[in-house]
């Protein structure tokens, strides 16, 4: 039988620095000091960590202690870092996809993909101004989601495509799921938006934006 002491130190050893300082901060903040001492790393190898995840918006200081020499920052994870953690999200919507598209007719599937779009395009301002002001604005916020996709132009109209699909999971889920995207960017750019995303074994999005030429009022 394996001693609690024992389970300990091999614990620490699956761990990694990171994992070891995550999981400290999950409990409460901490003074890098006290990392160091907890986690069995220098400081030194602390703040490099640190300095990572302050980066990556992970952690945040979150107040100071007053120790005997000098007072010292208190660190703690950052709002909505849940997400960096969990693995469920994913998993989660694929399933929900599913779940909706077998019990939902095809047009009350779309109906909520629709719906899910424009909530989507509320989570930002609505840009206003030139039509590629618009598409510019649209373009950085579907990035932010964790597309990494790129603008280029054809014949007049701007094509977003991109490698790496930020709802790949629902799409796998139920291809209609690209629907969601394609509402987004209509409701953020009030542009005509056509989705040609490929969903074969590597997914790729594109979606198509139309463009009124100087002849055309724009909406």
């Amino acid at each position: 039988m394996v001693s609690m002491k024992q389970a300990d130190l091999d614990n620490e050893r699956v761990l990694s620095t990171r994992e070891r300082i995550l999981t400290l901060l999950a409990s409460r903040p901490h003074t890098v000091e006290e990392l160091a001492h907890k986690a069995r790393v220098s400081k030194n190898g602390v703040r490099a960590q640190m300095a990572t995840l302050e980066r990556e918006g992970i952690i945040e200081v979150q107040g100071m202690f007053k120790g005997v020499r000098r007072p010292a920052a208190l660190y703690g994870l950052s709002p909505g870092s849940d997400l960096y953690f969990s693995k469920a999200y994913p998993v989660v919507l694929s399933h929900l996809i599913h779940v909706l598209a077998n019990k939902l007719s095809h047009e009350e599937f779309m109906a909520v993909l629709h719906e899910l779009g424009r909530r989507l395009a509320g989570l930002t301002t609505h840009p206003s101004g030139d039509p590629r002001d618009r598409i510019q604005t649209a373009f950085k916020f579907l990035r932010g989601l964790g597309s990494l996709a790129q603008m280029t132009e054809e014949g007049g109209n701007v094509i977003i495509t991109g490698s790496v699909c930020p709802i790949s999971r629902a799409v796998a889920a139920d291809a209609r799921a690209c629907t969601a995207i394609e509402t987004l960017l209509h409701e953020l750019t009030g542009l005509p938006v056509e989705e040609h995303c490929n969903r074969g074994e590597r997914q790729s999005c594109r979606f198509i934006i139309k463009v009124p030429n100087k002849t055309e009022k724009a909406p």
